[in-house]
């Protein structure tokens, strides 16, 4: 998993406007970060996802009722789709959903502190495809900041 995980981060590192937005040093953090994420991330096992979920896949229908649309489904470790729906920004009352989901499934207590580096591929993702990344690269760098190597001389 965590190899497939890395891969997907890594995979935008390519990209000419990911090459502008971040510097050999934040490539190189994301290397160290990739390197590490079998202990920073707990095993986990893959299960269908939504694959893409962001806020406005949530929709009601005309007599209030939630559904969820866009089913880009994929294998994967259910904690992404989280990450991918909490980076959007979700409104206070979103908070029920989150603390439900966590009620109802094996999710620990610190998710929520895992959330920037699962985010991290919808980050460099924005950076790549867009000319404006809407703080996306300030947030990598942030979120990179701790697996910069100091080097002495």
């Amino acid at each position: 998993m965590y190899e497939r995980r890395a891969a997907h981060d890594r995979r935008w590192l390519d990209e000419p406007r990911v090459q502008a937005a971040l510097s050999p040093t934040d490539r190189s953090a994301l290397e160290n970060l990739c390197a590490r994420l079998p202990e920073l991330l707990p095993h986990k096992t893959a299960c269908l996802t939504h694959g893409d979920l962001w806020a406005q896949n949530v929709l009601s229908t005309a007599d209030g009722q939630p559904a969820l649309i866009d089913p880009a489904v994929s294998y994967m470790w259910a904690e992404v789709d989280l990450a991918h729906l909490w980076t959007t920004g979700p409104p206070p009352e979103a908070r029920v959903f989150f603390d439900r989901y966590a009620e109802l499934t094996d999710l620990d207590r610190d998710w929520r502190e895992r959330m920037p580096i699962l985010q991290l591929r919808q980050h460099l993702a924005v950076i790549a495809q867009s000319d404006d990344d809407w703080g996306a690269a300030d947030t990598v760098r942030t979120t990179l900041a701790p697996f910069r190597r100091i080097t002495r001389t």
